[in-house]
């Protein structure tokens, strides 16, 4: 199973839980949130977020008078979870939503793939889970 797939399921296991009114069957969470939450109706899904180590899933309870409650449900993860960046050879040829590839010198390739594999280690992959500034094309 795919890490979509394996948020997905989690998540819809949890939302179900909440909406029968039972605690998440799993993950750490603020009970006090919950119960706010709670008073306030049902919840809908939110988004779904990853960090190097964990799946952060949203639940939104909606209230029309006052502000939301946003809950969240972190679950740990069986392995590593890696940020894999478009590679630059892919972003150049880029054409009416096709993607394709780009030709190199294959010494050009190599450097390309070392700098793509340097993105999988820990330290290397760590910067995509923080805020990214917007992305300016020239």
């Amino acid at each position: 199973m795919n890490l979509t797939q394996h948020a997905a399921e989690r998540r819809l296991q949890i939302f179900d839980d909440l909406v029968a009114g039972l605690l998440p069957r799993e993950g750490a969470f603020d009970e006090h949130v919950l119960k706010e939450g709670r008073a306030k109706g049902q919840p809908q899904m939110g988004a779904t977020r990853f960090e190097p180590d964990a799946i952060i899933c949203e639940f939104i309870y909606p209230d029309a008078l006052s502000s939301s409650t946003l809950f969240t449900v972190t679950l740990i993860v069986p392995e590593r979870i890696i940020f894999l960046p478009v590679p630059e050879w892919v972003v150049e040829s880029i054409w009416q939503g096709e993607i394709t590839g780009s030709f190199h010198f294959e010494s050009e390739a190599a450097e390309l793939v070392a700098k793509f594999q340097a993105e999988i280690p820990p330290e290397g992959n760590l910067k995509w889970f923080l805020p990214q500034p917007p992305k300016r094309r020239e």
